[in-house]
């Protein structure tokens, strides 16, 4: 029996690997390239960074307007401390998110993206030149103490993020992606509002208008980016002689990252006027004993 067992284990391997033999030299012979290697890792980053960066625009955004609830809940805090982390971990995000929308849609400024990925043009492209003024906005003047600079950046921002997001759903994300198999019988491949944004705003159908929003955004970033190299070497506050930490006759500074009464209300009222030092707040005085105009 033991070798009966045996004898029909051997078969039964013979039997698969006839088999799987047979089935390998039937199919025709497939191998990838380094090329297509290469050509479908970019594809895939490309896609995945466009995809990506709706996300991050959309927090962004989200953050941005959100300055009216983080000054509320700031006035909860007892203690000094848990009051400056609170304000610099919203600076830092909100910031860093405007940030990264920037960085990351610079890849729409590769001409070779535009082989293989479908960019929204000018909507993409468009998008980056706005964070990218909202950035240097910031860089030039003080959107948390001024309430017309607060509004100049939270409409850029939102300029920037919901071009980013119209661009990618509605152009690069079209149905018309699909195979007509799978389509709903309510789109139509040949006109209506889907065919026109495929075939209008799509960089891969519509190369001339990819290559003037190329010129003409391309352009706008390198205004930005001398402007953004003007700002250290024109506004530069070290002094002549100067320590920029501790200057003569005066000790540490202790700087507070906690917004002032202006900077909660923009109503041009500061602690400094009362004649209270900022940085001998604590975080349970910070609310005026008036009611305080938020920005919702």
């Amino acid at each position: 029996m033991s070798f009966l067992g045996k004898n029909g284990k051997l078969a039964a391997t013979a039997l698969a690997l006839g088999s799987l033999s047979l089935l390998l030299n039937a199919s025709p012979a497939f191998a990838l390239s380094q090329g297509d290697l290469v050509s479908g890792g970019s594809i895939w980053l490309e896609t995945t960074i466009a995809v990506a960066l709706v996300f991050v625009a959309a927090m962004a955004f989200s953050l941005q307007i959100a300055r009216g609830y983080f000054l509320r809940t700031l006035e909860k805090f007892t203690l000094r401390l848990g009051a400056d982390i609170w304000w610099l971990a919203y600076v830092l995000i909100r910031d860093g998110l405007i940030f990264m929308s920037f960085i990351m849609g610079l890849l729409v400024f590769f001409p070779g993206t535009l082989g293989d990925y479908a960019i929204a043009v000018p909507f993409m492209p468009v998008s980056v030149v706005l964070f990218g003024v909202a950035l240097i906005t910031k860089l030039y003047f003080d959107a948390d103490e001024d309430r017309n600079v607060f509004r100049v950046v939270t409409a850029l921002v939102f300029g920037g993020a919901a071009s980013w997001i119209f661009g990618v759903i509605f152009v690069t994300e079209t149905p018309l992606a699909l195979a007509p198999s799978n389509m709903p019988s309510s789109i139509s491949t040949t006109s209506g509002f889907w065919y026109t944004l495929a075939n209008t705003f799509n960089s891969q159908t519509n190369p001339d208008l990819y290559m003037a929003s190329f010129y003409v955004c391309f352009t706008a970033l390198g205004i930005l980016g001398v402007l953004g190299l003007a700002h250290p070497i024109l506004h530069s506050r070290v002094g002549k002689g100067l320590n920029p930490v501790i200057q003569q006759n005066q000790g540490p500074v202790t700087p507070s990252s906690i917004p002032t009464r202006a900077a909660q209300g923009f109503n041009g009222m500061g602690h400094e006027s009362a004649g209270i030092p900022r940085g001998s707040l604590q975080a349970s005085t910070l609310s005026p004993p008036d009611k305080v105009d938020y920005i919702q």
